[in-house]
């Protein structure tokens, strides 16, 4: 409080204090400096804060040429670094020559969204709350806002649709002054029209793609750096939100799955979230660009139980799902090949499957012998397949039964989608009533 020696802070440090000079600025934000160290109880309340704190800066600067806090905002570069190859072509006969400038389409990817600061989850949110970012990289600045972005390079406009093609047109309702809106808008499908939950949702679910293969130090913090983002989409839904997941689109966010080709984990002995939360998984998760359509499966109750000092959107210590819906039962794992797993019934000579799955964690030789339900959530509407979208007749979660609870709960174990929607049709293969929670018929929980 008293004053800090510029000298004894790290070169980052003293380099965004120089920045914010220059730049006339009055205050500065450095969470280090301004968060109480080894605080439990102010790093609680800070940390739920961020909303306000990046959301309502003027600027956001970022350290993108440093590993470090000691790295320092700039660099030595050479002049060549900047700046367009300057080519001129003669035509065969020398009669004509032509000029050409060659830019390098990748500069934005390799000096910016690959920096190693961009690969850290706290700083997705970060980036994604701030009205602008000033990048400092090893060849240029860089800058984005809710307009535009630039560089020394193109300092009036980066040009986007030349260098990114692939880019769809996405705009999210109530979003596109709050969040930079490129990097939610894939697999973007018109057909939502202006039902703003929907295209919220999907919203939601490519940023949980982009945020669960960011780097930790502290996985504790799964839901936390990311909680600025949930309360900025609950201000927009006005909807409940249970450790990831919210209240109108359950069913479809219930349906992550992990990425099998990005080192599957077992997930963490430290209690992170419930099971059906992609917050309790130590690996990257995908989501089907679609929405439930045909629901097989009602929400009867959720509750999050929140840990000391924290905000429905920061960190849990327990929590279930209450569902109503029918368990097929008797089931076991069948390795394919490499990350392809199916499910067949328990008992039953051959080799017939019923359905395709995707566990949540390494499966091992024990997996293969244990008893494994499913439960089928509906049917689902992947809205990029082919022309017109692509039905799945089936999907749903595979379940174990929970050791040390109740009758009728389980824990999520994956995924499944039906290769014989038969199988779910016929109710011979149905659970038998002591399966349920007391012994009513279709109720059961998951934790």
């Amino acid at each position: 409080m008293d004053g800090i020696c510029l000298a004894n802070l790290p070169k980052s440090f003293q380099d965004a204090v120089y920045t914010t000079r220059k730049l006339g600025i009055q205050y500065l934000w450095i969470d280090s400096l301004c968060i109480i160290q080894d605080s439990k109880e102010d790093w609680d309340l800070e940390s739920s804060l961020m909303t306000d704190v990046y959301g309502g800066c003027l600027l956001n600067i970022a350290a993108a040429a440093s590993n470090d806090c000691t790295g320092g905002l700039f660099q030595n570069r050479p002049s060549s670094y900047l700046g367009p190859c300057l080519i001129s072509v003669e035509s065969q006969n020398g009669a004509l020559v032509s000029r050409y400038q060659l830019w390098d389409e990748n500069t934005w990817h390799a000096e910016f969204e690959t920096a190693k600061l961009n690969t850290r989850a706290w700083v997705m949110q970060e980036r994604m709350l701030s009205p602008r970012t000033l990048a400092f990289t090893k060849a240029q600045l860089f800058w984005e806002c809710r307009c535009k972005r630039a560089s020394e390079e193109f300092p009036s406009e980066y040009p986007i649709e030349l260098f990114e093609k692939w880019q769809r047109g996405f705009e999210q309702p109530y979003l596109h002054n709050k969040l930079k809106t490129y990097t939610l808008n894939r697999h973007a499908d018109g057909r939502l029209g202006d039902d703003h939950i929907p295209r919220l949702s999907l919203a939601w679910h490519n940023l949980v793609m982009l945020y669960s293969r960011k780097d930790m130090t502290f996985e504790k913090d799964k839901l936390v750096a990311i909680s600025g983002l949930a309360i900025l989409f609950s201000q927009q839904m006005g909807i409940d939100y249970f450790a990831g997941l919210w209240k109108f689109t359950l069913l479809s966010d219930l349906l992550w799955e992990v990425n099998a080709d990005k080192n599957v984990r077992d997930r963490p002995l430290t209690y992170r979230a419930p099971s059906w939360s992609w917050a309790s998984v130590e690996c990257p998760v995908e989501y089907l660009p679609g929405w439930v359509e045909s629901e097989r499966v009602t929400v009867v109750d959720v509750k999050i139980q929140r840990a000391p000092g924290n905000s429905q959107f920061g960190r849990v210590r327990g929590g279930y799902l209450r569902l109503q819906g029918k368990l097929f039962p008797d089931l076991s794992v069948v390795f394919d090949a490499e990350t392809l797993y199916s499910l067949r019934k328990r008992g039953l000579k051959g080799t017939t499957l019923v359905a395709r799955c995707k566990p949540d964690e390494r499966v091992g030789p024990a997996d293969t012998q244990m008893e494994l339900l499913c439960l089928p959530v509906g049917s689902y509407f992947d809205s990029t397949r082919a022309m017109g979208g692509w039905h799945y007749e089936c999907r749903g979660l595979v379940l174990l039964v929970a050791r040390n609870q109740p009758r009728g709960y389980y824990k999520r174990w994956g995924t499944f989608e039906a290769t014989q929607s038969a199988f779910f049709k016929d109710p011979y293969n149905q659970a038998p009533i002591e399966r349920y929670i007391n012994g009513e018929e279709g109720t059961i929980a998951i934790i």
